[in-house]
């Protein structure tokens, strides 16, 4: 039960600085801070291997007490646990979730960063409107009657 324990202590506490670095890493998105966030990856390498080791270790913990992570742990951990592991799972979880809608949320940003760009460069390519070209290959605006709208640009 103690191994309980202190596993949840730890991989909460690893959860809950992983998930800073995930608060970290949306400003960095937002800013768009490309040598910044290659520094952070490198921060998170080391934190993620940890939350895997403390993942095979509940693994192993769950299988020697004859019982599946996942939802039979947690009516294992109400059911027959003491008051301070049921506490460190709850915190746990908490922490597992807060990195779960971090994650989510930077990976919403990083698509519609680069749905943004993506549609950035087709304006500059002026894909989709063969009738008008911003820029032909030499890099020369066309003179075409049909002027490009500033509202399409």
């Amino acid at each position: 039960m103690e191994q309980f324990e202190h596993l949840f202590a730890n991989a909460s506490q690893n959860c809950l600085d992983f998930a800073y670095l995930l608060d970290r890493e949306r400003d960095l998105l937002i800013a768009r801070d490309m040598a910044s966030l290659e520094v952070l990856l490198a921060e998170k390498a080391p934190l993620i291997n940890t939350l895997t080791e403390h993942d095979q270790l509940i693994s192993r913990l769950c299988k020697e007490h004859g019982i599946l992570p996942g939802p039979d742990l947690e009516q294992w951990v109400l059911t027959h646990a003491s008051d301070t592991v049921k506490q460190q799972f709850q915190s746990f979880k908490d922490a597992l979730e807060r990195c779960n809608s971090a994650n989510e949320r930077n990976a919403r940003l990083v698509r519609h960063n680069q749905q943004a760009t993506g549609h950035l460069l087709d304006l500059l390519r002026n894909q989709g409107e063969s009738s008008q070209h911003v820029y032909d290959s030499q890099g020369i605006t066309s003179r075409g009657s049909n002027n490009r709208s500033l509202s399409k640009a």
